[in-house]
């Protein structure tokens, strides 16, 4: 297939131009990338796109990256295309960082482009078959599962890489074909790097094993790719993003396939930007497994997972605050600070709305000692419901379920004697009163 033909394949198989009205193409200078612009020039007025340059210099290899800057502005001149230029000090980035060079090249390459992208742009880039091959089997020395093996994506976010399935020989036979010069980065032939002893050293003794190397690596890292997604699909499944946390029923989740299990776990995580290692998988799953409905687990990057109850949570952690003792004036509203509760304390008026059994009380004037308040749980608070016996709120929040970690923001009201009332309880058999009662003080609590 021609390499013409086979972009256009791509960027129609993948949809990698839907909505957009503009492709960038990510132009080092290189045969690859010459190769792509090319191409993406002679398709942009079939498909309907403009298509605009961005260059990149790491200020890694002194007159040689100037060089390169000057030969790509100028080829972008002779075609009237709009160049994007950037540099950063790669080097200085690395040091700072205390990364390598290449990972530091990356990150401040990804980030210019990143700077360039919208819902309406494309950011091509250049990676072809030997490229994708290479990072399989470099993601194959590390270790990783399928989501490694299945390489270089071809369309990630506004990101395309419309040349996978193309090898980097044909692509040089296609700039030869169409008279188009490109430069060539001396650091490519520096074997200290991984990716580059790979490519000089290994690839040349697989493709003599097998001359379609490159390509059936694309194809299995498609395969893989499909895989994953189904995969990842099903893990999905089991866990429910609820705001900022996320919630798996541990019964539903440990009912999962081993695979399903670990990958439902490390999405669960990836939602906070944690890679987990296999040691916070396997607690986790201890985790799901306990009988202690409030057992926790400390993650790393501050994430904490909990039990609550039948389910299992994560989430960043959060310091739970105990709220701060407030004094109820009569006859008005009283906010609670730090919080979005609001709490009425007065004589009950002949129109008082009733908003629940468990957010609004009724207490004896006669039976409250001093002033009413409204604190968390303390060491020693007792309640007795009418009708029920009388035990500790620590008893009373476990039988009914409270969440551990939302236990010290429960409002608790109280006088000088002990609680009158505990929000989603109920009131004290004390001072309880009907709400018919004449001769009684109404406390209502209300979310603002």
């Amino acid at each position: 297939m021609e390499v013409r033909d086979a972009v256009l394949t791509s960027l129609r198989e993948y949809d990698m131009l839907y909505g957009a009205d503009r492709v960038i193409c990510a132009l080092s200078g290189g045969a690859d990338s010459i190769c792509l612009a090319d191409v993406l020039l002679s398709l942009a007025p079939e498909l309907g796109f403009r298509l605009e340059c961005a260059h990149f210099n790491h200020l890694l290899r002194g007159a040689e990256s100037q060089r390169d800057a000057a030969f790509v502005s100028d080829w972008c001149d002779k075609r009237g295309l709009k160049l994007h230029m950037g540099s950063g000090d790669a080097a200085a980035y690395a040091a700072e960082s205390r990364i390598g060079i290449e990972e530091a090249a990356r990150t401040l390459r990804y980030a210019f482009l990143d700077s360039l992208g919208d819902a309406h742009t494309r950011i091509a880039t250049a990676h072809q078959a030997d490229d994708q091959a290479e990072t399989m089997l470099l993601n194959l020395l590390r270790g990783s599962g399928l989501k490694g093996l299945g390489g270089i994506p071809p369309v990630r976010g506004f990101y395309i890489r419309p040349m996978l399935n193309i090898e980097r020989q044909t692509i040089l036979t296609y700039l030869r074909q169409h008279g188009l010069e490109h430069v060539e980065d001396s650091t490519n032939r520096d074997t200290h790097y991984r990716r580059n002893k790979l490519r000089h050293e290994v690839m040349p003794v697989l493709r003599e094993m097998n001359p379609a190397f490159s390509t059936l690596c694309s194809r299995s890292a498609k395969l893989l790719r499909e895989d994953e997604a189904l995969l990842d699909e099903l893990a999905g499944k089991a866990v429910t993003m609820e705001g900022e946390k996320a919630v798996l029923s541990a019964a539903e989740f440990l009912s999962l396939s081993g695979p399903l299990r670990s990958r439902a776990l490390r999405r669960s995580l990836g939602a906070f930007g944690v890679q987990p290692e296999e040691k916070h998988v396997a607690a986790l799953l201890e985790l799901a497994r306990t009988e202690n409905p409030s057992a926790q687990l400390d993650l790393p990057a501050g994430i904490r997972a909990w039990r609550q109850y039948d389910q299992m949570m994560i989430a960043r952690q959060e310091k739970s605050l105990p709220l701060p003792e407030t004094k109820l004036i009569c006859g008005q509203w009283t906010e609670i600070s730090g919080t979005k509760l609001s709490v009425f304390c007065g004589d009950k008026p002949e129109t008082a709305k009733i908003h629940g059994k468990f957010t609004t009380f009724f207490f004896k004037k006669d039976k409250i000692c001093g002033n009413i308040t409204v604190r968390s749980r303390r060491e020693g608070d007792h309640l007795a419901l009418p009708g029920r016996q009388g035990k500790s709120l620590k008893k009373w929040m476990i039988q009914e379920k409270f969440p551990a970690s939302e236990r010290d923001r429960v409002p608790v009201f109280a006088d000088e004697v002990g609680v009158l009332a505990v929000w989603g309880l109920g009131a004290d058999e004390r001072a309880a009163a009907s709400p018919e009662a004449a001769d009684s003080v109404l406390v209502i609590l209300e979310r603002t």
